[in-house]
């Protein structure tokens, strides 16, 4: 059984040997003194990468998938429809709703891999595209209406001429010149 000791105590030895161990009680590991304290804890000695992606997306769009890098890593991604790639920063073309869901990254260094990340994805189906119309053509300084067909939880935008713009689903112009 080696010293144990929490780390304070270990900290407050003035002049460690090169190879000195002991069982750390305040973080539950073997520290090791290298000329400064190592720490193994049973877990590969580099933090796993970070993921990331450019989500949400919708159907169609591109889904690039990022992960911090490692020194000396392989990369290892596995995801939903049977998705699997070894880049570090993989990109899948065209999604479908059916690449959304959760994507898991693990990286290996010297035959330690590290514990599994992950990160959820959204894809959103396209919404339908609106009908639109308006009342035109219309006269000089009358009322121009336009309209959109509703389309659920949808945000409108309308532009044009003159530098005409609109957040509303059935804006009205008036004094059309």
């Amino acid at each position: 059984l080696i010293p144990r000791m929490t780390e304070t105590q270990r900290d407050a030895i003035s002049n460690p040997a090169i190879g000195l161990q002991i069982f750390n009680t305040t973080t539950n590991c073997i520290n090791l003194w290298v000329g400064s304290w190592r720490q193994v804890c049973g877990e590969c000695a580099f933090s796993p990468p970070v993921p990331g992606h450019n989500g949400p997306l919708c159907a169609g769009a591109n889904l690039n998938l990022t992960a911090s890098a490692v020194s000396g890593a392989t990369y290892n991604w596995t995801g939903p429809d049977g998705f699997t790639s070894a880049l570090q920063n993989p990109v899948i073309t065209g999604v479908t709703t059916a690449a959304g869901g959760v994507y898991s990254l693990t990286a290996t260094v010297n035959g330690c891999t590290s514990v599994p990340v992950s990160v959820n994805v959204p894809v959103n189906t396209i919404p339908p595209a609106p009908s639109v119309s308006s009342n035109s053509p219309v006269c000089k300084d009358s009322t121009l209406n336009l309209t959109a067909s509703p389309v659920s939880g949808a945000n409108f935008s309308w532009s044009g001429p003159n530098g005409f713009s609109s957040a509303t689903q059935n804006p009205s112009l008036t004094n059309v010149s």
